[in-house]
């Protein structure tokens, strides 16, 4: 069966791999084709990406580099020339980050490395060009600040020296025979005074000269002007040194000529001030040379960039073109391979799938269809032992099987309507049981109120004999004509009825059976009104009671009535083990977390003996004397909070008595 059932497969097999051969080996030589063309073009993109961006970022490098070179050339604080080349430095940096990825390895970016060195070179040489004029530039201004302080000076020991000389020629004059000085004498004192006076004055005025031209000159460019400067300052030097000796007889002129030496030597001195302006100048012609020689560079630099450029293109072409030649070829290869795939396909789908396959493949399908449509004893008029046989033989046994599956149907029907009608039963016991479990709420509810009932006639009495008493007194004050007493005891009486009207009202309210519906509700309130069943109670033991609340109100949701008379069993419990002690103490305390509100019941009572704590909420255990508590209060208080989505727990206290606590989800 093997052997035959493979036939079917085999020519499928052999014809698949007939065609299936022939488009491999044309899907060889085209991928084979293509990928050398797509590898091509792939390496031609990825070069010229490559020279592209490598050109954009050198031709952005280079621009920046041209802006910052001028400024560090022309920066005039130390803060513009550290940002300049802080900046430049940045640049650099960018550039050696491009020749390291491979840049410079590549012929079109050849001669970028002796380039970028030369323009590393030639900003450094333009920094170090900058510092020594900064340098220059502060000597400059410290002399100048120094000579105009020599020059006031100079100008406060002059002045007086001047007066005095005019004064000693105006005396000289003035002076007559008779004061023991001859005619000669007289004249020779006159000249004397009159040389002193010119010299004073001459050197003055040379002083000014001097000074100006050395303050003309270091603001001064032009080397030739200050080199002009220069010589007319050494005459006007010679001729101030010649005024100044003519004055070395007088002593009151020392310390003029002291500072006419200082003047002078800014002159005289190697390495003076105009020669430092000089050096400076010569500093902003060669800042000049480098920054042309920079744009010299750059200019190179942009160069390189366009014969990458160009170098990029020529290779575009040439690929191009050789791109081309290979397509055209493979597009002939690619029609010719493809009219024979299409003609061993249609061979193959006439042939084989047309006449072997489809015609018994769709007498396979019809049965099956009828099958499925509930039609019984279907021939199935395909036969053989290939794929499409077994798939007959198949349809054979699921028509056989489908029969047996059909009895089955009807018998899990069958079993259905049972199942349905026993789930029907328990759900008839479960309404059942809600409905006694509500009787036990409600007798326990009667029990309490008849345990209360004492109290509750204490609560009705002593109003009513009030009333009377009220009633009485209202009347003797009415036959006395005393009509406000009368309307202040009927005031009276009328609060007294509303006192009884809301006792009654809540009477009712506590005996009525619980709804179904859950509202929301403050447990303050619901604790409250427990409590007022207990009032006449809790005085005549002499229990005092505590209660400790929020100032504001805690609301879950509940059936008010259910949860009173849960408290009230708890109230209830709690006073009847407080009745032997003395003194007693009972404790309600409502307190709230983020989710939960929690109200605790504490009593310093006898407490629960040991071994009993597993019992409490168990139906029908009681610790009371017979004829006194059924037991049934805790356990329907248990199942009351618990279908409430809520918890009650009781504990022992170590100081004595019970901590009954109820946990009720927040609204």
């Amino acid at each position: 069966m093997n052997g035959h059932s493979t036939s079917l497969r085999s020519k499928l097999l052999v014809a698949m791999a007939t065609i299936a051969g022939f488009a491999i080996v044309a899907m060889l030589v085209a991928n084979f084709t293509l990928g050398n063309v797509g590898n091509t073009i792939s390496n031609l993109a990825s070069d010229n990406l490559k020279t592209a961006a490598a050109s954009a970022r050198l031709a952005e490098i280079g621009q920046a580099i041209r802006v910052d070179v001028p400024m560090l050339g022309s920066a005039r604080t130390r803060f513009e020339r550290e940002s300049a080349l802080e900046r430049l430095e940045d640049h650099f940096g960018h550039l050696r980050q491009l020749l390291a990825t491979g840049m410079g390895k590549d012929e079109a970016f050849s001669g970028l490395g002796g380039v970028l060195a030369e323009v590393e070179a030639n900003v450094l040489a333009l920094d170090r060009n900058v510092a020594r004029r900064f340098v220059l530039a502060k000597q400059r201004e410290e002399e100048t600040a120094r000579l105009n302080r020599l020059h006031g000076d100079f100008l406060l020991e002059v002045d007086p020296l001047l007066v005095d000389a005019k004064f000693n020629v105006e005396s000289a004059l003035e002076a007559r025979a008779g004061e023991g000085l001859a005619d000669n004498a007289r004249r020779s004192l006159v000249e004397r005074e009159v040389r002193l006076t010119e010299a004073l004055g001459r050197l003055h005025a040379s002083a000014n000269l001097a000074v100006g031209m050395i303050l003309r000159g270091a603001s001064e460019t032009d080397f030739r002007l200050i080199e002009q400067l220069q010589g007319r300052l050494a005459e006007t030097v010679d001729e101030g040194n010649a005024n100044a000796a003519l004055i070395a007889s007088n002593a009151s002129a020392i310390t003029l000529r002291q500072i006419w030496d200082d003047i002078a030597l800014f002159a005289t001195e190697p390495d003076n001030l105009l020669d430092r302006r000089l050096n400076e100048s010569g500093l902003l012609a060669e800042s000049a040379q480098l920054q042309e020689m920079n744009a010299s560079l750059l200019e190179e630099l942009g160069n390189v960039v366009a014969g990458a450029v160009r170098e990029s293109g020529l290779r575009s072409s040439l690929a191009s073109v050789e791109i081309n030649d290979v397509l055209s070829g493979w597009r002939v290869f690619n029609a010719f391979s493809t009219a024979i795939l299409l003609l061993l396909l249609l061979a193959f789908s006439y042939f084989f799938v047309r006449g072997h396959l489809f015609q018994r493949l769709m007498k396979v399908l019809e049965a099956m269809g009828r099958i499925a449509s509930g039609e019984k004893d279907i021939q199935v008029g395909v036969s053989g032992s290939d794929e499409i046989g077994q798939l007959a033989d198949a349809v054979r046994l699921f028509r056989d099987k489908s029969e047996a599956l059909d009895q089955r149907a009807r018998e899990l029907r069958q079993a259905n309507v049972s199942l349905t009608s026993e789930i029907e039963r328990r759900r008839q016991v479960e309404t059942e049981l809600r409905e006694t479990q509500a009787e036990l709420v409600q007798a326990a509810k009667l029990a309490a109120l008849g345990q209360l009932s004492a109290g509750i006639a204490h609560e009705f009495n002593q109003p009513l004999t009030a009333m009377g008493s009220y009633t009485h007194n209202a009347l003797r004050y009415l036959e006395r004509g005393d009509i406000d007493k009368g309307r202040e005891k009927l005031g009276d009486i009328e609060r007294l009825i509303k006192r009884l009207a809301k006792t009654s009202n809540h009477l009712k309210t506590f005996a009525r059976r619980p709804q179904d519906v859950l509202v929301r509700n403050d447990v303050t309130e619901v604790v409250a009104n427990a409590l007022t069943l207990f009032k006449e109670r809790i005085e005549r033991q002499g229990v005092a009671l505590v209660m400790e609340h929020p100032p504001h109100p805690v609301h879950v949701m509940t059936e008010p009535a259910l949860l009173e008379q849960v408290l009230v069993n708890l109230v209830s419990n709690a006073l009847d083990a407080t009745e032997p002690v003395h003194p007693a103490r009972l404790t309600i305390r409502i307190s709230e977390t983020e989710m939960l509100a929690r109200i605790e019941v504490e009593d310093n009572g006898e407490g629960i003996a040991e071994g009993l704590e597993g019992k409490l909420f168990d139906p029908f255990f009681t610790t009371k004397p017979p004829g006194e508590g059924l037991g049934l209060g805790l356990s329907i208080s248990y199942n009351v909070i618990r279908d409430l989505g809520g918890r009650l727990e009781l504990k022992r206290r170590e100081e004595g008595g019970v901590i009954a606590t109820v946990e009720l989800f927040k609204t």
